[in-house]
């Protein structure tokens, strides 16, 4: 291979970093399409099997069922219960006169069903029935004629509204609100976890292709070094040229193949970083190859529309707005609370007394013999309710705490924004200069090897000007990874990096509920 060769390699590659598209696979032989990785087939694999995103989305569904359990507060209960009593005494004198007996003797068995539901007004209703079974020696004693055995019935429906303290559907539904918001909070961190994962697992990406180009560089700086030494053999065998030629070439030759084990082994280790994004472990194994490059297409955001987005999308200014809207709640519950306790009760109900059951149940029907109430009772603490009062101006202070952490949030998206903006249109400036001087070292080189073939130069120059470009491709090559990174910090600011990339889950829940409503639930 002559050093002119080597020259139009070098400078076909460079083209290729310059263009800062997908065209390697017409340049160059992709490896074999089970170990070379795409960024999309990269990303689809960190979010199905990243750990740490499958605890956090855990700890989201884990609320969601909270959520859950908080509305059975208002599913109706079953209560059934039985019971015996047995009663043996002597009677009082009193007790005497008005039973004509000395002795009592009672063993009476009730059984009972209702049904029983708090209302979303914070009252709470009870619907029932109860039958009890009375045996005694009253009748015997008295020698009354008939069974010795009662059955009452009562059918019924029982009403505790409170007034003041727990009335209405803000006292009621806090702990549902409360748990809501609790839910919302535990997405959005799933949500901010998926992006800091996505972001960082891109970014070690982009790295990977800047360590992968740079074993590119490495190999053909050790091929132009080759070439040369193999010249300069050449010439000192024809006579043309001292020992000391052989000898430059040769320590230039040991320093760039140091140089590609050095970069061979970064692309090792991040290789196997890639891995561990999604949970994969490597045992000698293929490495991963990466097979995109990433494109440098300069931003056109405005910091204004920018801002708007963030506010909309950022995890963070998201979970402050869901906390804020919490202590919003516990305020309400908080003053509810410092209203005296004022409830209303109500009862109806029928009785029926007979001789068998089936007697009692008509009785019941019959609707002849009724029992109701209605009433109020109230409770008012003494001290002027210390313990509400100093609960209130707590939840009023961590209200207020709460706004202050969602300004707070506000204004560090802002900064962030703003200084990753500017950071990403810098680094696409950057990467512009970066080629110009590529494509400069690539000139020089070529006029270099041409007076090395004339005989107007020697190996030591031309290495030190193959030198210069290697470390002008390396600042291209890291410039633009810079460039990348950059881009990925900024969308991670604005919130949008999911979005962008079609993976918000913000948006696929919007539309399976959407979906959902459409179908009935």
């Amino acid at each position: 291979m002559t050093s002119k060769t080597l020259f139009i390699g070098i400078v076909a590659f460079s083209a290729l970093i310059l263009d800062g598209n997908d065209m390697r696979a017409q340049e160059a032989p992709l490896p074999a399409p089970e170990e070379a990785m795409t960024l999309h087939r990269f990303r689809e694999l960190v979010l199905a099997r990243n750990l740490g995103l499958e605890a956090q989305h855990l700890g989201w569904q884990a609320s969601r069922r909270m959520l859950r359990s908080e509305w059975g507060t208002y599913e109706p209960t079953l209560v059934l219960g039985a019971d015996r009593a047995v009663t043996e005494r002597d009677n009082t004198i009193e007790q005497q006169l008005s039973q004509g007996t000395d002795f009592f003797e009672e063993r009476n068995r009730s059984y009972n069903a209702a049904i029983e539901q708090l209302l979303p007004t914070g009252g709470r209703v009870r619907a029932g029935a109860s039958l009890r079974d009375l045996r005694n020696n009253l009748r015997e004693q008295r020698e009354i004629e008939g069974p010795d055995r009662e059955y009452e019935g009562f059918l019924g429906v029982s009403l505790t509204q409170p007034l003041l303290k727990d009335a209405g559907f803000g006292a009621t539904m806090a702990r549902i609100r409360l748990a809501r918001a609790e839910s919302e909070i535990a997405f959005q961190q799933w949500r901010r976890q998926t992006m800091v994962t996505l972001a960082q697992a891109e970014a070690a990406y982009w790295q990977l292709v800047l360590a992968q180009e740079q074993v590119r560089f490495r190999q053909a700086s050790v091929e132009v070094a080759e070439t040369i030494l193999a010249d300069n053999r050449a010439r000192v065998g024809e006579g043309v040229m001292p020992e000391i030629g052989v000898e430059q070439a040769e320590a230039g030759l040991a320093l760039r193949r140091t140089r590609l084990l050095e970069a061979r082994q970064r692309r090792t280790d991040l290789s196997n970083q890639l891995l561990t994004f999604f949970s994969e472990r490597t045992v000698g194994g293929a490495p991963v190859v990466a097979a995109d490059t990433p494109d440098l297409v300069e931003i056109e955001d405005e910091f204004d529309d920018a801002m708007a987005a963030a506010l909309g999308l950022h995890p963070d200014y998201l979970i402050r707005r869901h906390q804020a809207a919490q202590e919003d709640v516990r305020v309400a519950f908080a003053r509810n609370q410092r209203w005296p306790q004022l409830d209303l009760t109500a009862s109806y109900g029928l009785n029926g007394l007979g001789e068998s059951t089936g007697a009692a149940r008509r009785r019941v029907e019959d609707a002849d013999r009724v029992s109701w109430s209605v009433g109020v009772q109230l409770r008012v603490p003494l001290g002027g309710g210390v313990s509400g009062r100093n609960e209130l101006a707590a939840s009023r202070l961590r209200a207020e705490q709460s706004l202050l952490a969602l300004k707070s949030a506000e204004i560090d998206i802002g900064n962030a924004l703003d200084t990753n903006l500017r950071k990403v249109r810098n680094q696409f400036e950057q990467a512009g200069q970066y080629a110009a001087v590529v494509r400069l070292h690539e000139r020089l080189l070529a006029s270099e090897l041409a007076r090395l073939e004339a005989g107007r130069s020697d190996s030591r120059q031309v290495l030190d000007v193959e030198e210069s470009l290697t470390a002008a491709q390396d600042a291209l090559a890291d410039s633009m990874l810079r460039y990348a990174a950059a881009r990925v910090e900024y969308e991670l600011a604005a919130g949008t990096i999911l979005r962008l990339r079609d993976l918000d889950p913000m948006t696929m829940l919007k539309d399976i509920e959407g979906e959902m409503d459409r179908e009935g639930r």
